[in-house]
């Protein structure tokens, strides 16, 4: 059996090619320029680590497991090398980020196009947002554009759980860092070939409430976690959640967006309490030591309106006729995050400094400024104490306030 895994980042590399190589597939990472796929060919292997968090924090802990993939091909998108993988693969999957998925459809209908008409084709979109049914209609529009046939597709959302907090192809010996929740629900709807048997893959007809359920309550903390974080001077999430003034802001936030899930989408039960207390779990893995900086980076991207800040925001609003406070806090820390190599946190700040803070919630998060939800993430914005040396976290929610490092 072959796959194609196109986006060969810390999901691709660090989740997608282990779990197929481990049962026997030969894999082909599929990366954005010729000379990253060449690299990757020179290396000829790399390690994969999962780390296990402990069950609870006196628990014991699992042992690191790790795992050496050997014999992957890679090739550049869009060369020949790709069309031929893909015309001859069983399976596609995507792992590039939501806003490059689109981007994939004239590669891919070049590929697919000498793929013969007999053999349907199954594209898993593995990426934390709803942008399968776009793919699908792109790839049907450039075939269109091009005059050619495609064979059967199948294009599928499909949600992962794992979070890698390490892994770079520029390191001298790459190595991606992950935790144990490797598990992939993949939507079954739109099929076209078997759901293969795969360890921690699993079929689901209930696509959107998955990866809401994974997008506002695990994203959503994990993002307030490193926002609020980055205010207290943390420099990783398990740093940051065993803070205990973070903490219950955390914790509070997800227990908000999960009932709205739940009232939302009976389907998904009526346990609030345990998809928190596993992501609380996963936040506290010292061994991932997930850098802040990467929970934060893009803050506009996830600043957006479907995202998963103002995202669950809305839906908690739409499921409660409340305004949550943790949200509109965590939403708040958002606004305040700076960090030197990240572009999108610069031009965050200088456009919040241009137009104001009510006029970039209006932009960026699609909130008119006489929205009560608007009004109450300003009013946190501004709760908090603005210094010559950074930012001090509101004191109303902490004994002694703690200095970010405004320099970092």
């Amino acid at each position: 059996m072959r796959v194609v895994i196109i986006g060969p980042g810390k999901i691709g590399a660090g989740y997608l090619a282990p779990l197929f190589e481990a049962a026997g597939w030969h894999v082909t990472l599929a990366a954005r320029t010729a000379e990253t796929a060449a690299r990757i060919d020179r290396l000829g292997r790399f390690v994969v680590t999962e780390v296990a968090a402990p069950p609870s924090p006196a628990g014991p802990r699992e042992p690191a497991r790790r795992q050496d993939v050997v014999g992957v091909r890679a090739v550049a998108i869009g060369s020949e090398d790709f069309r031929g993988a893909v015309a001859d693969a069983d399976l596609v999957c995507t792992a590039v980020g939501v806003g490059k998925v689109r981007g994939l459809a004239e590669p891919l209908a070049d590929a697919l196009a000498i793929r013969p008409p007999s053999r349907p084709l199954d594209v898993w979109v593995v990426e934390n947002g709803d942008c399968a049914g776009a793919l699908a209609t792109d790839l049907a529009a450039a075939a269109a554009a091009r005059h050619v046939t495609l064979p059967r597709i199948g294009v599928a959302g499909a949600v992962a759980s794992v979070a890698v907090g390490r892994g770079s192809w520029g390191d001298p010996a790459p190595e991606f860092v992950g935790d144990d929740a490797r598990r992939l629900a993949v939507d079954t709807r739109t099929l076209t070939t078997p759901l293969p048997i795969l360890p921690g893959v699993t079929g689901t007809g209930h696509y959107k409430a998955a990866l809401l359920g994974k997008l506002h309550v695990f994203n959503a903390g994990h993002a307030i976690c490193a926002y609020l974080g980055w205010l207290r001077g943390h420099e990783t999430v398990d740093q940051a959640i065993a803070d205990p003034v973070l903490r219950p802001m955390v914790a509070g936030s997800m227990l908000e967006s999960q009932r709205a899930l739940l009232a939302l989408f009976p389907e998904l039960g009526a346990d609030a309490h345990a998809p928190v207390a596993d992501a609380l779990r996963r936040f506290a893995n010292d061994r991932l030591a997930d850098p802040i900086p990467r929970v934060a980076r893009d803050p506009l991207r996830k600043l957006a309106p479907a995202d998963r800040l103002v995202g669950p925001m809305l839906a908690i609003h739409q499921a409660t006729g409340t305004i949550p406070a943790y949200f509109t806090l965590g939403i708040a820390g958002a606004l305040l995050y700076r960090h030197r190599d990240d572009h999108q946190a610069a031009e965050l700040q200088q456009r919040l400094a241009t137009f104001g803070v009510m006029a970039f919630i209006a932009e960026v998060c699609g909130l008119d400024s006489d929205d009560p939800l608007a009004r109450a993430v300003a009013s946190r914005y501004r709760g908090f104490i603005f210094t010559d040396d950074g930012v001090l976290f509101p004191p109303a929610y902490q004994d002694a306030p703690v200095s970010s490092a405004g320099a970092r």
